[in-house]
């Protein structure tokens, strides 16, 4: 399948949008937005849309988070392990949940064709030659088999819910 986006829900535009001024030191945020659909190879490859990996750069790292994956830049990931060790070393996160998120952690190289490969042990739940949606989630990339995430947020439940958040939020 294409990189083009299968849709731009809430008036966001597939891609990414960067926050701050990073060629002045400053602190930057890349936001992942927009939803893609590609397939996942034989050898476990899958290629990031052009918006992505632009963003994500040559390296990534990439978690088991239950049914999806969540990939990261290397910056972003930096912060957020750094807040899982906080989480373990104050006790709201146990250790061995620590060691298993840890453990189901790849880290990830864009190839020239702009795709990473996917460990098999994080391919659990995934079939290979089938397709998978690339959803931006805002700080990171998550990769979800296309039955489950249609399953779950193509419904008009899962779009009731997300209007009566906004509601809520005033947005």
């Amino acid at each position: 399948m294409g990189s083009q986006p299968t849709a731009a829900h809430h008036g966001f535009a597939p891609g990414w949008l960067t926050v701050g001024r990073a060629s002045s030191g400053e602190a930057r945020c890349t936001l992942f937005v927009g939803q893609y659909e590609h397939t996942l190879d034989d050898k476990g490859r899958v290629v990031l849309p052009p918006d992505f990996r632009d963003e994500i750069g040559q390296r990534g790292y990439l978690v088991r988070l239950g049914e999806r994956l969540g990939l990261w830049d290397e910056p972003t990931y930096a912060e957020v392990s750094a807040q899982w060790e906080a989480h373990r070393r104050s006790g709201m996160l146990d250790a061995v949940s620590f060691r298993k998120l840890t453990s189901e952690t790849q880290r990830v190289k864009i190839d020239n064709a702009g795709r990473i490969t996917i460990n098999k042990s994080l391919l659990d739940g995934f079939t290979l030659g089938q397709p998978v949606v690339l959803n931006g989630s805002l700080s990171r990339i998550e990769i979800w088999p296309r039955e489950i995430y249609l399953s779950m947020h193509d419904t008009e439940e899962a779009s009731a819910n997300v209007s009566a958040a906004l509601d809520r939020m005033g947005l």
